[in-house]
Order: C-alpha cells, then structure tokens, then sequence
C-alpha cells in the first residue's frame, strides 16, 4: 500500500511478467491500479486482474477492514480493472454499494452476472465526509462504459485508463522513474490504444477544461504528481494530430531486394537531415513500429509480393495500423516481384484505408534493384524529406 495524499492510498497490484496487452507488447509490464478513499465513509476506486486477488485484498487489508467500505467504484468494466470486483463483494464487502456508469452496469453484469449497481445517472457523485468523489463520463475514452473520478478536495483525477502507461515498477509516482523510460511507454500506450479513439480523448479533455487538477492516478503505470501539465500538452497534440519531420520504413524482404529499397530510400531521408526509422517486420513488433509512427510524418511501407500479395508482416503489420488509424501522415509503399506482382498496390490501397495520404510512387523493381532503381528510390526518400520539412 502507498500513500497518495492523506486519506487516498494505492492498493493495486504489479504485474511483472505480462509481455502482451490488446496485441502490442509490453516490455517493462504493468500495474493494475486502485485506490482506496478514506474519509467518514470509505470508497474503493476499481478492482484489479482476477488473478491478482489475494495481493489486491492483502494490500486493503493493510489499511482498512473490507466490511467497512462503503462504495466500490467501477470507472471501467474492463476485466483488467473489474476482474476481482463480483468475487470481493461477495466475499468480503457485500455491504458496499456498487457504483458504475450506465454502460458499465450493463458490461459488469454481461461479465459477471446479476448483482445490484447503482448508476451514475442516479448518483453524480458520493460523499464521504471530507472527501467528495464526482463522477464524469468520458464514453469510449477506451470503452463506452469509461468514466473518471474526481475528488475536488485533493484536485485529484482518477482517470483510469487515460494517462496511463503499461510500467511494472516499484516507483508509484513520475517523479520517481526514468523520464526517458517513462515517456517512451506513455506513446506506446497512446498509440496502440487510444489513438483510434482519438476523438473521444478530445471530448474527455474538453470535458475537464476548468478543473483544477494536482494529481492525476491512472490504472495503468506511475502516478503523475510532477509533470501533469507535461502528459496533459501531450495528450492534446496527439488529438490534433501532432507531427515532426520523422520518417518511418517497415517493410519485410525475401531475398534481399526489398530490403535495398528500404535502406535507399533511408539514404535519402538521411541525406536531408531528417529523421528516419527502418523496420524490418519480422524482427520488430508491429506495436513498437507504431510507437514510432505516432508523432512521424511519413510512413512508407515495404513487401516483397508473394502469391500476389504482401508478405505475411506486413499484412498483419497493415492490419493493424489500419485499425489505430493513424492522423496526419503521407506515404505510399514500395517493393520487389518477379513476374506478377500486386503487393505495392495492396499496400497502396490498405494505407488509404488507414487515412494516409498516398503519394504516387514506382518504386516497385523486379527481381533485384538495378543502379537506377535504386537510385530512384533514393530519389524519392529525398523528395519524401523535403516535403515533410514545408
């Protein structure tokens, strides 16, 4: 158990060995969140993964006897932070009042079966003495059952999954970990979860304009007391579609000859001072490309046809941006074949499906680059730079 502020303590659990979450990796783990709220009532803000039960309960039990809660707060149904909540209730606070939104009512009761739960619409908000918790919905903020807390006695914002990062550590706040280790997990989580979600983050933001905040506790990751006004700027450039003069090149090869195009058009970027990241699919997860891809301004992707199609990375790598949707990007894919070809084409089309606008290109050679085709797409990692740069 940590102290947060007088009266708010975390009681969450971490996770060290999980390296897969919603299909991107998650390096350093993570940490599911909750917080216990102590007043003349007590309140216990979301649960934490069922198989963390028994560390959860052991960490309230530190504090506070489970049959003197007075509420459980579900801000999110989802099974990471509401997995222990049915089995708790009943085995150790069944006189605690269940709180969720509409939607999470629903959910929770879709996941876990009938049990009696208030809602958000019948109560705004919770008093328990010197500590208030209002309640502000932020519908597909990830899920459309999310809301978030709000103690305005403490300007402290449970905000669930937003501002979170997927970090296993013993540090409980921002100011105690690695800043550098710290940011990179804050894009990836961004980008791999709540980028398509892009819109109703902005409305979520909009909704907290004008309230004074100190402290914000996601479920996931450390607690941000230090840099707030840093992760809430952030937060709104990744809305508006925030870019840098970056380059991203995944691609994937079969004999080579892709992999020459890939790294010339590098070349070219490179050659105009401006920034450019190669990735070859089969060595790196399409989660820590799209990390990269968030703040970039050009993504070109790379296949080899095979079967008249692309390489099975990159289909699956293709998938999967076209999913998070990324804004305000260019690009237009490139590659090899031997007699039929077909996979730039699909590239071309699934990028445009992804919201990427396609710029035309013909770097797609047969069999091996010759000296011209390579200078050719040279040529247009150049072009690609200065373009970015206007």
């Amino acid at each position: 158990m940590v102290k947060v502020l007088d009266g708010v303590y975390w009681v969450g659990t971490v996770d060290w060995d999980i390296k897969n979450f919603h299909g991107y990796l998650t390096h350093r783990g993570t940490s599911y969140n909750s917080y216990l709220v102590v007043s003349d009532k007590i309140a216990l803000v979301d649960t934490v993964k069922a198989p963390f039960y028994e560390t959860w309960v052991r960490h309230i039990k530190e504090y506070v006897n489970p049959e003197e809660i007075n509420y459980l707060v579900s801000n999110h149904a989802e099974p990471d932070h509401s997995g222990a909540l049915y089995k708790f209730h009943k085995e150790e606070a069944p006189q605690a009042e269940i709180i969720a939104s509409d939607r999470g009512k629903k959910t929770l009761i879709k996941y876990y079966g009938e049990i009696p739960i208030t809602t958000t619409k019948e109560k705004k908000e919770i008093n328990l003495g010197n500590k208030t918790l209002s309640f502000v919905p932020v519908p597909m903020a990830h899920w459309p059952d999310s809301m978030v807390s709000y103690i305005p006695e403490n300007k402290l914002l449970l905000s669930n999954d937003a501002f979170g990062q997927h970090i296993a550590s013993v540090a409980r706040f921002d100011d105690e970990i690695d800043p550098d280790l710290l940011w990179h997990e804050v894009e990836a989580y961004y980008a791999n979860i709540l980028m398509p979600l892009r819109g109703a983050v902005g409305r979520a933001l909009k909704a907290l304009e004008g309230v004074s905040i100190e402290i914000i506790a996601p479920s996931h990751g450390v607690i941000w007391r230090n840099d707030l006004e840093g992760v809430l700027n952030k937060y709104t450039q990744w809305v508006d579609g925030y870019t840098e003069p970056k380059v991203v090149i995944p691609y994937d090869t079969m004999w080579k000859s892709t992999k020459e195009l890939a790294y010339a058009i590098a070349e070219g970027v490179a050659s105009e001072g401006v920034e450019c990241r190669v990735y070859n699919l089969t060595e790196n997860h399409r989660s820590d490309v799209m990390t990269d891809i968030l703040e970039a301004s050009a993504v070109l992707v790379g296949s080899p046809t095979l079967n008249n199609h692309v390489y099975p990375s990159v289909a699956e790598f293709l998938a999967y941006m076209r999913g998070l949707k990324p804004m305000n990007k260019i690009g237009f894919g490139f590659g090899s074949y031997g007699w039929g070809g077909g996979a730039k084409r699909f590239i071309d089309d699934q990028m445009k499906l992804a919201g990427i606008e396609i710029i035309d290109s013909n770097i797609d050679c047969t069999y091996k680059p010759r000296d011209d085709e390579w200078q050719a797409a040279y040529d247009f990692g150049v072009m690609v730079a200065k373009k970015i740069r206007e």
